[in-house]
């Protein structure tokens, strides 16, 4: 799938959306590494403590096997959650570094090369790019917004 390019002011009119999906993207992840603790310590408890459960009691309505059950349907509909939320944030032309952080590259040029323009959840605006093989710690702040693709540029290479 071919990326489009984006101008600065592009990326920093999507924050208000991006800022909602990160939001949800992160609460899902907190969701799931509590179900998944959950999960590991009911498994674990389970084979401690009844290695030899008869399976009438075991598979009861309320038993552990159902609530083992119930939490791995619970964390595929989460997993599911947030592959949607990643759809969104491609669908809108950018990509998601690292859900965990909240951080999203917004494909662009500078100097007329591909690059990201690279925003994190909690900053007011996109000010920092990198390089295509280079990931959000090794950002550069902007300073002469001259430099990359620009509406205008926009405008005649469209």
């Amino acid at each position: 799938m071919k990326s489009k390019l984006l101008t600065i002011e592009e990326a920093n009119r999507m924050l208000p959306l991006l800022r909602k999906i990160v939001f949800d993207i992160q609460t899902s992840w907190e969701m799931i590494i509590a179900k998944r603790t959950e999960l590991e310590c009911l498994e674990k408890a389970t084979k401690q403590q009844n290695p030899a459960l008869p399976e009438e009691l075991n598979s009861r309505p309320t038993g552990p096997a159902a609530r083992i059950q119930e939490l791995k349907e619970e964390l595929n509909y989460l997993i599911e959650k947030i592959n949607h939320y990643i759809r969104e944030v491609e669908d809108l032309g950018c990509f998601v570094e690292e859900f965990k952080r909240g951080i999203i590259n917004f494909p662009s040029l500078y100097h007329g090369r591909k690059i990201f323009l690279c925003w994190g959840l909690g900053e007011d605006h996109v000010d920092h790019w990198h390089e295509l093989d280079e990931s959000y710690n090794d950002r550069i702040r902007i300073h002469d917004t001259d430099q990359f693709l620009t509406e205008k540029q926009k405008t005649i290479r469209g």
